[in-house]
This record gives C-alpha cells, sequence and structure tokens, in this order.
C-alpha cells in the first residue's frame, strides 16, 4: 500500500513539474539570464512540492504503459510553455520601442547580449527590457504569471486533449497586440526620425555646399538620448499598464 501511494505521488510529482517547469523556461523574468538556471530549477522544485498535494484532485489515474505517461508528459510540457510563452510574446513590445529608439539615437550597430531573450540587441533595448522586467517584479506581476500557470489545471485539466488551434490564435493576437503597442509607445521616436530627416532633405536642398551629415548626426545623437529621457518615465508607465491588461485578456 505505501509502495502504491509513494509511485502515485511521484507521478503527481512528475506531472505538475512537467507544467511547472516549462512555464518557468519561458516566462518573463525566470526565464532571463538575470535569474540563474539553479535558481530556477530550485523555484521550480520548490512550488511543485507545494502545490502538488493541493493538485491531487486534478490528477489522472496512474499511466498504465510509458507511452500514456509520455503523452501526458508532453501534453503537461505544452500547457506551460504556453502559459510562459504568452507574457514573453507580450514582453517583445519592448524590443519594437527599443529598435525605434536605437534608430532614432544612431544607436542602431552598438548591440550586446540581452539577457533576457539571449540574443544580441541594441544597447538601448537591452535597458529597456531590464526596465521592464524590474518594474514586472516591483509590482508583483510575476506572481500573477505563476498564479495563472496554478490555475491553469482548472481550464486544462491534466491529461486531456488541448486546444491547440486556441492556442495558436491566442499567440498571434499577443504577437499582434505586442507589435501594435510597441509601435505606439516608440511613436515619438518614429516621429523624431521623420521630422529629423525631412529637415535634413529641406537643408541639402537649400544649401547644398553644406555637409549635412557631420552638422546633423551629432544633433540626432542628443536630440534621442534627450527624447528617451524625457519620455522613459511615460514609456514604461504605459508599457506596464498594456503588459497587465493584456496578461488578464491573454488567459480570459
Amino acid at each position: 500500500m505505501l509502495e502504491k501511494l509513494l509511485s502515485l505521488e511521484l507521478y503527481h510529482f512528475l506531472f505538475v513539474f512537467a507544467r511547472i517547469g516549462a512555464a518557468l523556461m519561458t516566462m518573463p523574468v525566470f526565464s532571463s539570464g538575470y535569474f540563474p538556471r539553479k535558481i530556477r530549477l530550485w523555484v521550480a522544485l520548490a512550488i511543485t512540492v507545494a502545490v502538488t498535494p493541493l493538485l491531487a484532485a486534478e490528477m489522472p489515474a496512474v499511466p498504465t504503459t510509458a507511452t500514456e505517461l509520455g503523452r501526458i508528459l508532453v501534453l503537461e510540457t505544452v500547457v506551460g510553455v504556453f502559459f510562459g510563452l504568452g507574457p514573453y510574446i507580450l514582453l517583445t513590445a519592448v524590443d519594437l520601442i527599443g529598435t525605434n529608439a536605437a534608430m532614432a539615437t544612431s544607436f542602431s550597430n552598438a548591440t550586446v547580449l540581452d539577457p533576457q531573450s539571449k540574443i544580441q540587441s541594441t544597447v538601448l533595448t537591452s535597458f529597456l527590457t531590464l526596465c521592464a522586467v524590474m518594474l514586472i517584479v516591483t509590482t508583483n506581476l510575476h506572481h500573477v504569471m505563476l498564479g495563472a500557470v496554478l490555475d491553469s489545471y482548472r481550464a486544462f485539466p491534466v491529461g486531456n486533449p488541448l486546444p491547440m488551434e486556441d492556442f495558436s490564435a491566442t499567440s498571434a493576437k499577443a504577437l499582434g497586440l505586442a507589435f501594435n503597442y510597441g509601435f505606439r509607445i516608440g511613436a515619438p521616436f518614429v516621429l523624431m526620425i521623420v521630422l529629423l530627416y525631412s529637415s535634413m532633405g529641406v537643408m541639402s536642398r537649400l544649401m547644398p555646399q553644406l555637409n549635412i551629415i557631420f552638422v546633423v548626426m551629432p544633433a540626432q545623437v542628443y536630440l534621442g538620448l534627450a527624447l528617451m529621457m524625457v519620455t522613459l518615465p511615460a514609456m514604461m508607465w504605459w508599457f506596464l499598464s498594456f503588459f497587465d491588461d493584456n496578461l488578464a485578456l491573454l488567459w480570459g
């Protein structure tokens, strides 16, 4: 009897860990390079140990075959990746903002490794991403994301077939929202580029002998950085509101 109970608890632990671990692998903040992998593993294990007894009623019967066990683990991993990838897609709005800001300040070629996306990004993109992650942690939105993963057991019971079409539609909607808001939040830099380059064209026509590049390029850097300094609080506030509102919309 004890062996059967331990075996049952082990299966339940594996199912919960597959979903929570997959979510933490892709979820903003936890998937960041700022968050060490060992700490991420220990957090996933700690959460799994804490919630497994509470989710016992949501767990299916013990799989009778290795194929059934593998199928359930794959389904749980897919659900975890979905609930981690949705907020990550919303966070990509910051990438578009950073790209517009880099173009406005002529810093497009100044790249560093972004710990959040783990790819080469512009310096301003990495800076804005760090600000966004810091705000998410400060406002406890990472708790909301973790809570959504735990609540997902009601909508997606363990072992049940998954609505992959709904997953795809939700991911596409999140990507569209991220692009839309990223462009809108970064609109001041787009407007600055249009006005500055239009002025350069007019000046080159009025004074063909003037070397526009040497005159305008320093001004572009200073104007872009000044615009960043002035609009940064508003941009981060708007992004935080967008991220908070669309977390509920994404999983609603």
